[in-house]
C-alpha cells in the first residue's frame, strides 16, 4: 500500500471509529458489533485497496455501510451536540452573535398594549329656572279698591301653590331619577369592566358617590330648591297678611273704601270725592313693585345662594331681605337705600318686642323722605307663637303713607316674618 493510501486509510479509520463509538454507545446491536470488529482490524475503509484475505475487502466495506446505517437509523445525541457541524456558526441568522437575534427574555409572551376607553359622562343636573317662579306677590299694588286687591292676592296665592305642587314637587322627582341614573351608569358601564383599570373604576365610583350625596335634600345640588321653597313660603305668608289687611281679617279693620268701585255709581257723592278717589287710584298705579325684588330672585335662581352665600345662609338671605319685613305699599315708593333704612327700623322694634316701641329713619339720599315703625299690638298664642302688629309710616314730600303689617315667629324660632 502506498504512503498516500495509508494516510487516507488511517484518517478513514479514525472517522469511522468515531461513528462506530457513538453508534455502539447508543445501540450495541449486531450491526454496531460489526463496525467495532472492522475498526479493530483497521480495514474499515471505503475505497481502500487493502486486502487481508479473501473477502476481507468486501467485509470492510459492508462494515462501513453498516456503521453509517446504524448512525442514520439510531442517531447519536452526543454526536449531534459535540459535532462542530451541529453548532451554530457565528454571524448567521439566529445565532448568538447575530445582533438581530432576540434575547431569551424577549421571547416571553407580552400582551399587546390596550388603550383605556373614556369613562362615561354624567347626565346633566336638573335645574330650577327663575322664569317658572310666579313673581306676583306685589301685582295688587296698582289696584285702588281693596276688594280688587284681595282678588288679585287670591290669584297669586293660587299660582304659588301650583308652583309648589307642580314645579317643586316635579323637581324633587327629577332629582331622584337623576340619582338612579348615576347608579345605573356605574353598575352597567363601569363596575366589573376589565377595559378600565382598577384605579379608574375606583375614581369613577368616588365621583358618582359624591354627586349622589350632592343631590340629597341637604346637598349642594338642592340649594336652589331649598331657597325656592323658602321664598315660596315667605311670599305666601306675605300675601296672607296682605289679604287680611285688605279685607279686614286677622285683627285688621275692614278698609273704609273696600268695594267702593262697585258702589260708587249708586252713592250720591259729589264730584270732589270721586276726583280724590281717581287721584288716589292713579297714585297707586305708579307704584307697582319694590325695587330690589328682581335682585333677590336673581340671587336665588342664579346659584348665588349655593356658591356665595353658602348652604347654611339660605334662610338668612331670604329673611334678611327687605321684602321679608317691608310691605309693598311702602317699599315700592322707596329707593333701595331707603328700603334698607326702613327695614332697620322694623328690625329695631321687633327686637324690643313690646307695644309702643318706635324706631324712626331718614333717607340717606333724598331730602323730605322719612318714616317710622311702631309696634301697636303683641299677641302670644297658646302654642308659643308670637305676633306683632307693626305700623309703618313713610313720608315723601309731605305725603304720608301709613300701612300696618303683622309679623310672627313660631315657638323656638328667633326671626319674625310677615304673615297673617
Amino acid at each position: 500500500m502506498g504512503k498516500v493510501q495509508a494516510a487516507l486509510s488511517v484518517m478513514t479509520v479514525g472517522v469511522t471509529g468515531a461513528f462506530a463509538t457513538g453508534a455502539l454507545g447508543l445501540s450495541p446491536d449486531p450491526v454496531a458489533a460489526e463496525v467495532a470488529i472492522a475498526m479493530n482490524s483497521s480495514t474499515a475503509c471505503l475505497g481502500c485497496n487493502v486486502e487481508t484475505g479473501d473477502g476481507q475487502k468486501q467485509r470492510a466495506m459492508s462494515s462501513v455501510r453498516a456503521a453509517g446505517l446504524s448512525v442514520a437509523i439510531h442517531g447519536s445525541r452526543q454526536f449531534a451536540v459535540d459535532s462542530p457541524d451541529s453548532q451554530a456558526q457565528p454571524g448567521g441568522d439566529g445565532t448568538p452573535d447575530d445582533p438581530q437575534a432576540p434575547a431569551l427574555d424577549d421571547k416571553a409572551y407580552v400582551p399587546p398594549a390596550q388603550v383605556e376607553p373614556p369613562l362615561p359622562e354624567l347626565p346633566p343636573v336638573p335645574q330650577l329656572l327663575q322664569r317658572d317662579y310666579p313673581d306676583c306677590r306685589e301685582d295688587h299694588l296698582h289696584l285702588a279698591d281693596p276688594h280688587d286687591k284681595a282678588k288679585n292676592i287670591n290669584a297669586c296665592t293660587t299660582a304659588l301653590d301650583n308652583y309648589y305642587s307642580g314645579v317643586l314637587t316635579e323637581y324633587r322627582e327629577r332629582m331622584n331619577q337623576y340619582q338612579d341614573e348615576l347608579s345605573r351608569i356605574y353598575n352597567e358601564k363601569v363596575a366589573g369592566r376589565m377595559e378600565y383599570s382598577a384605579a379608574s373604576r375606583d375614581r369613577f365610583y368616588q365621583e358618582i358617590m359624591q354627586e349622589h350625596a350632592n343631590s340629597d335634600p341637604d346637598g349642594a345640588n338642592m340649594a336652589i330648591y331649598r331657597a325656592a321653597e323658602q321664598l315660596y313660603q315667605a311670599d305666601r305668608n306675605y300675601l296672607s297678611d296682605r289679604y287680611c289687611y285688605n279685607t279686614g281679617c286677622g285683627g285688621y279693620p275692614v278698609p273704609e273704601n273696600y268695594g267702593y268701585t262697585y258702589v260708587a255709581e249708586s252713592l250720591a257723592k259729589t264730584d270732589k270725592p270721586k276726583k280724590k278717589a281717581r287721584e288716589k287710584s292713579a297714585d297707586n298705579k305708579s307704584c307697582k313693585k319694590s325695587r330690589g325684588r328682581g335682585g333677590l330672585l336673581g340671587g336665588i335662581f342664579g346659584s348665588v345662594v349655593g356658591s356665595v352665600a353658602g348652604l347654611d345662609d339660605v334662610g338668612t338671605l331670604i329673611a334678611g331681605a327687605v321684602g321679608a319685613v317691608l310691605v309693598g305699599e311702602i317699599a315700592c315708593k322707596l329707593s333701595q337705600d331707603e328700603q334698607e333704612k326702613a327695614a332697620e327700623a322694623t328690625f329695631a322694634v321687633v327686637e324690643q318686642e313690646e307695644v309702643g316701641a318706635v324706631a324712626k329713619w331718614e333717607s340717606p339720599t333724598r331730602g323730605g323722605v322719612s318714616g317710622s315703625s311702631t309696634v301697636t299690638a303683641l299677641n302670644t298664642e297658646p302654642n308659643g307663637r308670637k305676633c306683632l302688629t307693626i305700623t309703618d309710616v313713610a313720608i315723601i314730600d309731605g305725603e304720608e303713607t301709613r300701612i300696618s303689617k303683622q309679623m310672627c315667629r313660631a315657638a323656638g324660632e328667633s326671626k319674625y316674618a310677615i304673615t297673617a
